[in-house]
């Protein structure tokens, strides 16, 4: 990611539905069954043609399988992209320790025999974040150094997907035609956009498009934003760091994802083609996820 180290500043399938401790966001279809018996999932990660020669500033974890939960064979996984910044090497050691943090603290847990209801799913999703960050915000203060990350991940128990985020990595639920972004950027273009200063086509050109106001590593606590997704059989997630959006705008974003009878790996290779073809200006990974 080709970034300065952040300042400090200071969905729609139906509704999204707001809880306590962060903007914590349901998406879900009340008029179609939720159904999803296991999952399909692909990965892919490119440093892009401006940096081929650089270290890839991204990184990215998956595990899916099947197991018994809550009396049931039930899928789930576990999709992480972090996207490092602080300098090429520090970007690269950020995301990967963020990765890494992500992954030590919930696949043991995962693939343990305890059943975890719903709150303490997010409380590990929660612990998995505050551990990243107080890794890489100790490593800055002994290093001397100024590196941090975005984080985002997606935890996918039976029929219903946890997702954390710190950053402008993103999430995204194609489902039934319907393209829907359920994360928010944490950087200052989306709250201009918010505020409706800057258009979101202005965005992409706007000066201050790579300036977060929240990452993972900066300071000795991090907010997270948690959201849920209610996933039926038929729905694609998708994983990306802003290396994808950036280069690729979010109609053919959706027509990629919308490819019939794609597999999630075929998409994966298209949309990192894309990317590529628009510039490849920064570091790309994508993940796809379908559930069916």
């Amino acid at each position: 990611m080709q970034k300065p180290f952040p300042q400090k500043i200071s969905s729609q399938e139906v509704e999204p539905q707001s809880m306590s401790e962060a903007s914590m966001r349901q998406v879900q279809n009340a008029h179609y069954p939720l159904v999803c018996t296991r999952l399909n999932a692909a990965t892919g990660t490119h440093p892009g043609i401006s940096r081929k020669h650089k270290p890839n500033e991204d990184s990215l974890f998956a595990l899916h399988g099947s197991q018994t939960w809550q009396d049931d064979i039930q899928p789930f996984g576990l999709f992480v992209i972090a996207d490092g910044m602080g300098g090429h090497a520090c970007g690269q050691e950020a995301s990967l320790l963020a990765t890494r943090m992500t992954s030590n603290t919930i696949v043991p847990m995962l693939l343990g025999n305890a059943e975890l209801g719903h709150n303490a799913l997010f409380d590990l999703l929660r612990e998995s974040v505050r551990r990243a960050n107080d890794t890489i915000y100790h490593h800055n203060r002994q290093q001397n150094a100024n590196m941090g990350t975005t984080l985002m991940s997606a935890l996918l128990v039976g029929s219903t997907a946890y997702i954390a985020n710190v950053g402008d990595s993103r999430t995204y639920l194609y489902r039934e035609q319907t393209f829907t972004q359920v994360t928010r950027d944490h950087s200052v273009v989306a709250r201009l956009v918010e505020a409706c200063v800057i258009t979101p086509d202005e965005a992409y050109t706007h000066p201050k498009r790579n300036q977060l106001y929240r990452n993972i590593g900066e300071h000795p606590e991090v907010e997270v934003d948690l959201f849920t997704v209610s996933l039926q059989s038929g729905d694609k997630l998708l994983l990306c760091s802003d290396g994808l959006w950036e280069m690729v705008h979010e109609p053919e974003i959706q027509h990629i994802m919308g490819t019939p009878a794609a597999e999630p790996s075929h998409t994966v290779d298209t949309l990192i083609r894309a990317a590529l073809k628009g510039g490849g200006r920064d570091n790309v990974s994508v993940i796809v996820v379908l559930a069916q």
